[in-house]
């Protein structure tokens, strides 16, 4: 049989196989009703009897397939409005059901806990997530692309829940306005859904649809059918959100007092686009960063943490590995660490037909050494095939100074039926940039495969990042470079003695070649021994070989100074991280060996203590001892958190940070009421406190912020 036979008789097998799969999708009906159900987490409402419960789950983990300990039930109703969804998750010792967490987008890993995901587009792409305990916390996020690297889990959706642990297990009630999700305008609505229980205290997950070694709940492509919703509409509901934030601050130049209003927009142009407004911009309520330590030569990522950036900012994604990015919202309203005062901003997202869209553009002011600007970015991808896309992206970043312009395009192809249950994935991208007085090496691409499954685990891709490619809106650590990343992990399952799986990572390899194609960075890591128990404890061995050619001196600590050079270094780390089911759990890593020219310790742990459903502690602690050219020095980062929740809607906590190279102690209290979904009122403190010499304040500021949530 000739080579393009056998291809051809292959791409029948997979169609078959695929077509096989789609066909057997599970589907729940949804029923009617002209009422609602009362929300307060009891089943009790005699509307549920009206809907058909499904209860076909099976495990997940520990062992697919295999049928659950305890019975799971779920009923779906809807009115106009809204979409509700009633589940019954039996547990015959109630009195041992794990429940710890209030608070809004907290760790639900922890807890017993109940999922939902809605891919309202029936795309197999993007998908609604949404998250619930025993106590009726609330969890939400988007996904995007096809697994869990697509999570982002700070889009905040209009939505309730309510849940009551009673005689039987614990039992939920959710409502879902439809005005939360965008979907076709069509009389009749078919959804991608899929449901996730997980039963903490016997480290076991049950699955609705999916289930599999290389399938799961984020995989949306495995997701069942929701049905029997007919004659709906979004609407296009005008949210707006007025706020209004106060304060003083006081530092050792400068006292003053703070008033500031503002107001976000929202309005749905259509069923499925809408657009967001923001005036007078305010992030008073954004926790500090967190500071660190950097021993190495390149900038520190950090992330996105303000809202307004935050909410569908997988749509602008444009990546280029290792958070290496076309565009890095960061770059927008803060320089160097200091906020710049947001004027105003547009956003549009959303999809026409095969179509999704993303336009930003944000105005600031001056500030300093840095003009009033203008940014800009538009993004989009276009539906291929089943789960696949080709896009491409636009940046534009305008001011007095001048300006700087980033074209790209890429695409990505994903199978998850790839000879039977596997997933693979290629693609690639293309970008250019230009900007006043710019270089012509202005070009950057990369290629990319990927076999993501639970078994193997591997993933290639090469890049090419010319010297003069500067996205001033986007993040990279480096320019100029060729580079080829790869890696190989094995996991067999064994689930035997407590150990679900080992791990053994073959190698994972990272090297870098200048424009002359000489080595300049290598890194090397090799896994010999690691295991996850069924409890999810996870332990890891690694031993890591580097190379690094320093074009120039650098400063690494204080006055301590790496001189250029080529080095060869090695090291060894041990890495342990028990079950967040327990009430105290720990993160630990140990890792020594050379470094540069002489040699580095490194210690790191943090601890959390979980003493009840309303009280926290968490702490974490890094040390690095590092010799170098007969100099020594130790880096000292330290963090505490205390949390206190009261209840769902009321939060506050305290973080603290210190590190003994800026030598300053930051202290931040932030407390937050919700009186009603989508409104907040927050107390922010923040103090912070030089320890260089002697403790002395430099800054402290207090402020209060009301934000009111209004639906026209």
């Amino acid at each position: 049989m000739r080579t393009r036979d056998i291809i051809f008789l292959l791409f029948i097998l997979y169609t078959i196989a695929y077509q096989v799969a789609i066909s057997q999708s599970k589907v729940i009906n949804a029923f009617k009703v002209n009422e609602k159900p009362n929300i307060d987490g009891l089943l009790n409402d005699s509307l549920w009897l009206y809907a058909k419960p499904i209860s076909d789950f099976l495990q997940q983990e520990p062992i697919a397939g295999k049928p659950p300990s305890f019975k799971t039930e779920v009923r779906i109703l809807y009115n106009e409005n809204s979409l509700f969804i009633g589940v019954m998750c039996y547990d015959p010792e109630p009195d041992k059901i794990i429940a710890r967490e209030l608070k809004k987008d907290g760790n639900l890993r922890g807890d017993d806990n109940f999922q939902i995901i809605f891919d309202t587009f029936n795309d197999k792409k993007t998908a609604y997530w949404f998250g619930t305990n025993p106590l009726g916390m609330r969890d939400d996020g988007i996904l995007a692309g096809t697994d869990f690297r697509g999570f982002n889990e700070e889009w905040d959706g209009i939505w309730d829940v309510r849940a009551s642990i009673v005689d039987s297990g614990w039992s939920i009630e959710f409502e879902f306005p439809f005005s939360t999700f965008k979907f076709h305008n069509v009389d009749n609505q078919v959804w991608g859904i899929n449901f996730s229980r997980q039963i903490r205290r016997l480290n076991e997950q049950v699955l609705w649809s999916g289930v599999g070694l290389n399938q799961g709940l984020f995989k949306i492509a495995y997701a069942g059918k929701l049905a029997g919703i007919e004659n709906i509409k979004r609407g296009n509901p005008v949210y707006l959100k007025p706020y209004l934030s106060a304060g003083i601050q006081k530092s050792i130049e400068y006292n003053k007092t703070v008033l500031k209003s503002g107001l976000d927009i929202k309005y749905g142009i259509t069923q499925n686009l809408s657009l967001d407004l923001t005036f007078n911009t305010d992030f008073a309520q954004v926790e500090s960063d967190r500071a660190r330590i950097n021993l190495t030569r390149f900038p520190l990522f950090f992330p996105e943490k303000r809202s307004f950036f935050l909410e569908n900012a997988n749509i602008f994604e444009f990546s280029f590995e290792q958070r290496n990015t076309i565009f890095y919202s960061r770059r927008i309203g803060l320089s160097e660490g200091e906020e710049i005062p947001i004027y105003g901003g547009a956003r549009i997202v959303g999809r026409i037909n095969k179509l999704e869209i993303g336009f930003l553009n944000v105005q600031t002011a001056a500030k300093g050494l840095e003009p009033t600007t203008n940014y800009g970015v538009l993004r989009a991808k276009y539906d291929l095939l089943d789960q696949s896309y080709a896009g491409f992206i636009f940046t534009n970043k305008i001011s007095k100074s001048g300006f700087n312009r980033v074209l790209g395009g890429d695409f990505n192809f994903y199978f998850s039926e790839f000879f039977g249950d596997q997933n693979f994935s290629f693609g690639g991208g293309l970008a250019k940039s230009q900007e006043t007085n710019g270089g012509k090496q202005n070009l950057a691409y990369k290629f990319y495969l990927s076999f993501p499954n639970d078994l193997i685990n591997s993933f290639l891709v090469f890049r090419e990042v010319q010297k003069d490619f500067n996205p001033a809106m986007g993040f990279f650590n480096r320019t100029g470079f060729k580079s080829i990343t790869s890696n190989l992990r094995v996991s067999p399952r064994i689930n035997f003695m407590g150990i679900k799986k080992l791990n053994f990572t073959l190698f994972q390899l990272d090297n870098y070649w200048d424009e002359n194609n000489s080595l300049i960075t290598s890194y090397f890591t090799f896994s010999p021994f690691g295991f996850t128990t069924n409890a999810d404890d996870f332990l890891r061995f690694e031993i890591n070989r580097n190379f690094d050619y320093v074009d120039h001196d650098f400063n690494i600590f204080d006055s301590i100074i790496v001189k250029s050079g080529k080095y060869k270094f090695n090291s060894a780390g041990l890495f342990f991280n028990s079950s967040r089911s327990r009430n105290f759990f720990v993160e630990l890593s140990l890792t020594e060996g050379t470094f540069y020219s002489g040699r580095r310790k490194n210690f790191a742990t943090e601890l959390t203590f979980m003493f009840s459903k309303n009280f926290s502690l968490s702490t974490d602690f890094e040390l690095n001892k590092i010799e170098l050219s007969n100099q020594s020095f130790y880096a000292k980062e330290l963090g505490l958190r205390l949390r206190y929740d009261f209840s769902t809607m009321v939060y506050s906590s305290i973080f603290a940070q210190w590190n003994n190279d800026l030598n300053e102690l930051n202290i931040n209290y932030r407390f937050r009421w919700q009186p009603r979904i989508g409104s907040d009122f927050y107390i922010v403190l923040n103090h912070l406190i030089s320890t260089e010499e002697k403790f002395r304040t430099k800054d402290i500021t207090l402020l209060s912020k009301f934000i009111w949530f209004l639906v026209i």
